[in-house]
């Protein structure tokens, strides 16, 4: 008689799992009817949509894009992961609102190595902490700063796109390095261009990033661990581990093993960088730690959005010749060595088409999934604690109520009206992105010298795969080839 309980017993939290996400989609929708769409499917919630939608139509954000279009009257998609009901919004006002009001908000830092290699840092950083690291390190991207910051992504530039004709090139992976340099350069003084785990540094963070990202919210045996409270690696016991996981800590070590030296090895220039701004006295293993935390928030924050954003747009200079003939025909008379930021930023063409490419193919599809720190409202939905809360960026900015033509690329929309409530490619509020006009003269720059280089053609070999390898991007970077003009 006692075995009979044990299978009923162990049934209560599959039925919790199962049921309980499904219980709170169908209430929203039937409370709320057509400004709700649901995506649920037992266990797996939205990694089926996802899948589905790189499986059949090669973009896994298609399900979002698909709501979007078809159903313009939804406010609100709302799935789940697992057992966690999951909220994403896609209507601006909402959207506005729960970003300005982050304190209702937290982000998960005990997931995989993130309490080991990230949490300390300005991104994940919350309250009073969040804030005075803000303080500290915005002096580094006022006007002047980032002015003084172009010699140096000129000359990076310069050294690194160097192509032969027709030669298949890794654009994002190019544009990776440019980036991770200069944020080297510019922000740690570090001069040297170095490797580790046998490769070059940009390429081992953006390995980390993606396998991050599939071990956080593709697999299952994590999501099953973290149902039972077993989340970060740092802390797990080996016997929880598979080969990867094991493998993939070790390189983790690797990397704040190479930060550490950097710390133990830094000697102060003639100018301040974000080194000598952290290092306090003593130097604690509390200092050493946000240090090395603070390093790697640069590198993905900075490297990662900014390379694939270059990336993409160069892609469209091959997608759409004509626009890059106007682009070409409005540097015509500009010296690239001569550029400054007061020129950078009184290009008409070039601006409105970064504009249009950060609306069509912008590297962040929504934020980093929030927790609900308390029961609140955003519009009219309640969010209860504990519950997942995000934003639909890709289908808002491609949304057919906000723009005309909203599926057609076209420049032509930014020179005549100001940018729409809709357009929030770098978030929105206190906690938007603050390298985002560092990423934008980065960007420019980059097209600028490709157009007076370069013809741009797309690579007919590739097949346009848009996956997330950490952000929303495409599955093999080789998108374009080049013809020194």
């Amino acid at each position: 008689m006692m075995l009979l309980w044990v299978p009923l017993i162990l049934s209560f939290p599959l039925l919790w799992i199962i049921l309980y996400p499904l219980c709170i989609c169908y209430f929203y929708k039937f409370k709320y009817g057509n400004k709700v769409y649901v995506l649920y499917f037992p266990f797996l919630g939205q990694f089926k949509y996802r899948m589905d939608g790189l499986k059949f139509q090669k973009d896994v954000i298609y399900f979002k894009r698909n709501i979007a279009y078809n159903h313009p009257e939804v406010e609100l998609i709302i799935t789940h992961i697992f057992s966690r009901p999951y909220f994403i919004f896609i209507k601006p006002e909402n959207v506005k609102q729960m970003l300005y009001n982050y304190a209702n908000y937290k982000k998960r830092t005990d997931e995989i190595f993130r309490d080991i290699i990230a949490c300390k840092g300005l991104v994940y950083a919350e309250g009073q902490e969040w804030k005075d690291q803000k303080r500290e390190i915005s002096n580094f991207f006022t006007f002047e700063q980032l002015s003084s910051k172009i010699p140096v992504i000129k000359t990076l530039i310069q050294d690194t796109l160097q192509y032969k004709e027709n030669q298949r090139v890794n654009i994002i992976k190019q544009c990776a390095r440019i980036s991770l340099r200069a944020m080297q350069i510019c922000f740690f003084n570090q001069m040297k261009d170095e490797q580790i785990n046998g490769q070059h540094l940009s390429e081992e963070f953006q390995d980390l990033s993606r396998y991050f990202l599939y071990v956080t919210y593709g697999s299952l045996i994590h999501q099953l661990r973290s149902f039972f409270g077993i989340k970060s690696l740092s802390t797990m016991k080996s016997y929880f581990m598979t080969a990867n996981e094991k493998k993939f800590l070790q390189r983790v070590y690797v990397v704040r093993n190479y930060i550490n030296n950097l710390i133990n090895n830094h000697q102060k220039g003639s100018e301040k960088d974000v080194f000598s701004i952290l290092l306090r006295e003593p130097l604690t293993e509390e200092v050493r730690e946000q240090i090395i935390h603070q390093y790697v928030t640069f590198v993905f924050a900075g490297m990662d959005t900014t390379s694939h954003s270059a990336g993409l747009s160069i892609y469209m200079l091959g997608k759409h010749p004509q626009i890059q003939q106007r682009l070409r025909e409005e540097l015509t008379k500009i010296n690239f060595d001569e550029i400054d930021q007061k020129l950078i930023n009184s290009l008409p063409l070039l601006n409105a088409f970064l504009n249009e490419c950060l609306r069509t193919q912008t590297p962040s599809d929504g934020i980093i999934p929030r927790l609900a720190v308390k029961d609140h409202y955003v519009g009219q939905y309640l969010i209860k604690k504990d519950w997942y809360v995000d934003v639909g960026l890709q289908p808002m900015m491609t949304h057919p109520q906000y723009f005309d033509n909203h599926l057609e690329f076209n420049i032509e929309r930014w020179l005549n009206q100001s940018e729409p409530e809709a357009f929030l490619p770098f978030s929105y509020g206190p906690r938007n992105c603050l390298g985002q006009h560092l990423a934008r003269i980065e960007i420019k720059l980059i097209l600028i010298y490709i157009i007076k280089t370069y013809k741009v053609i797309l690579d007919d070999q590739t097949d346009l795969v848009m996956d997330y390898t950490f952000l929303y991007a495409p599955s093999d970077d080789r998108l374009v080839k080049f013809i020194r003009i």
